[in-house]
């Protein structure tokens, strides 16, 4: 006898048998609304009631509005009675591709950073569910009410970009018309975004293929339309150019495009449940595996299920989809600077550097050798090799570090046309100095047995990267061979330090 139902079985048969009365709608919207207002107040350990919280939201957002209209609106009449007097249409055709780009921004990260977890990975779901909450409203006060906010920002913001910069022509119309339907499209993407990951079980792992996949194919379409564009926003020194023809066609396909996001988004909002994702999160867990390299599956594994993790993977598919804006837009790239070549290569070391260490600083959190040691002392004491285990450990620790210089190197080689070698050496050397720094001032782990914030580590780690800064008095080709020496002997000492740990650890003893 075949017992297997699916998750819909299940809710259309407690739809059909239970009579639940109606609940008051704005009471439940209450209730959750005062609760989230406590989840700021709990987390800033503000001395204030919820009422009194609420109060000095709304008045702080209100200020911050008026204040900022201003200062928004003050500055856009200085540069339209100013620089940018003669050149209102190419100022709207530029406006128009940076709200492309900032609507392709507030989609992509509902899709590919934390934004996606607001519902389903929110950690009061059973809590709301055993108040009898409906998860609608959860859904609309956890993940709805937040995005459109920020699409009420840019549309708002761009609003007076247009009052501002109006000027009453045909042209004008049309770019108007086209950027009603992108923000509609963007609030139809956004609805769908959400109503899909809030049907379905949380998963953290947001380095997935699919996401990746996700990232590069937002970035090659917008690159390309960036390309497609360019020839017709026009320079910004006041000659006269052709306008967009193709915008009435492409408001008409943007808006069947939202209206086929709104029906897909309505059809999964009438899935939604709590019983969803109760019931298709213990089903779908993947079968442990065995082997070799077990220890770096383990670890990469833990690393990307994490909050930490959720980081990294945020900092990785961004730079993604910057590549894929990259390749989409190779018609109008490389760009030429006059900055030399000297100047640039060193701007890259700096922005290497600086995006290694917000990538390093949360994996070694993780992941590193005071959060893991005693699990990597677990396998020494299990048989595996200790250099192995080191090995294969920094190996890890330098491919997660390593993706972000080879993003920068890619991406200047595609913007610019430089070749940049020493932004992933680097970025070794980052991750090889935070080892290294761990190792010898040896942090405390925190209560979730992640590593602590420690200064000393940090001092450290900083000393230990402070040599990259010699490659701003050298020239590249010799910065390059430095930093190749450097990124060695940091790794081989960062292989040294963490099987000298590992050896040296005390095991602890239960009695």
């Amino acid at each position: 006898m075949d017992t297997k139902t699916s998750v819909h079985d299940v809710e259309r048969q407690l739809g059909s048998t239970a009579n639940v009365p109606k609940q008051d709608w704005k009471a439940d919207y209450r209730t959750l609304r005062d609760f989230r207002a406590f989840e700021f107040v709990n987390a800033l350990r503000l001395p204030v009631t919820l009422d009194g919280f609420k109060a000095i939201t709304a008045l702080g957002s209100l200020a911050a509005l008026v204040l900022g209209t201003l200062l928004f609106f003050s500055t856009l009449s200085v540069l339209r009675d100013g620089p940018l007097r003669e050149d209102t249409q190419a100022v709207l055709n530029w406006g128009f591709l940076g709200l492309l780009y900032a609507g392709t921004a507030i989609t992509l990260g509902d899709i590919i950073s934390s934004r996606r977890l607001s519902v389903s990975g929110c950690p009061h779901v059973e809590l709301f569910r055993a108040l009898d909450l409906p998860f609608h409203q959860v859904v609309i006060r956890y993940g709805l009410i937040p995005v459109f906010r920020r699409i009420g920002l840019l549309g708002y913001s761009w609003a007076w970009f247009l009052v501002v910069f109006f000027e009453q022509s045909v042209a004008y119309a049309k770019l108007a018309a086209a950027s009603i339907a992108v923000l509609i499209f963007v609030s139809s993407a956004c609805f769908y975004a959400v109503a899909y990951f809030a049907s379905v079980p949380v998963r953290r792992v947001g380095l997935h293929w699919k996401y990746c996949l996700i990232a590069m194919v937002f970035g090659v379409i917008l690159g390309f339309v960036t390309g497609f564009l360019a020839p017709f926003v026009g320079p910004l020194d006041g000659r006269d150019f052709k306008g967009m023809s193709f915008l009435p066609s492409l408001t008409v396909f943007v808006l069947l495009a939202a209206g086929l996001l709104l029906a897909l988004g309505g059809r999964t909002w009438r899935r939604l449940s709590y019983l969803g994702i109760s019931l298709t999160a213990s089903s779908k867990r993947p079968a442990a595996r065995r082997g070799s390299s077990g220890l770096a599956r383990f670890v990469i594994t833990d690393m990307f299920s994490s909050k930490q993790g959720t980081v990294v993977s945020t900092i990785v598919l961004a730079w993604l989809a910057v590549v894929g804006i990259l390749l989409g837009a190779r018609a109008i790239l490389p760009l030429h600077s006059s900055v030399g070549e000297a100047e640039l290569t060193r701007s890259l070391l700096g922005i290497s550097v600086l995006l290694s260490l917000a990538v390093t600083e949360p994996m070694l959190q993780r992941i590193g050798p005071t959060a893991k040691l005693y699990h990597y002392r677990f396998a020494w004491e299990n048989g595996s090799s200790a250099t192995a285990i080191a090995a294969r450990l920094i190996g890890t620790y330098i491919m997660l570090s390593a993706a972000i210089g080879g993003f920068v190197f890619w991406a200047a080689y595609l913007a610019l046309g430089v070749l940049a070698p020493g932004a992933v050496l680097a970025s070794v050397i980052v991750v090889a100095a935070g080892v290294v720094a761990e190792s010898l001032s040896s942090p405390s782990a925190s209560t979730d047995g992640t590593k602590s914030n420690d200064i000393m580590d940090a001092v450290l780690t900083l000393l230990l990267v402070s040599p990259c800064s010699f490659t701003l008095i050298v020239s590249p080709g010799f910065s390059t061979l430095m930093l190749l020496g450097y990124s060695t002997f940091l790794t081989l000492g960062a292989a040294v330090c963490l099987r000298q740990r590992l050896l040296s650890l005390r095991s602890r003893l239960t009695l």
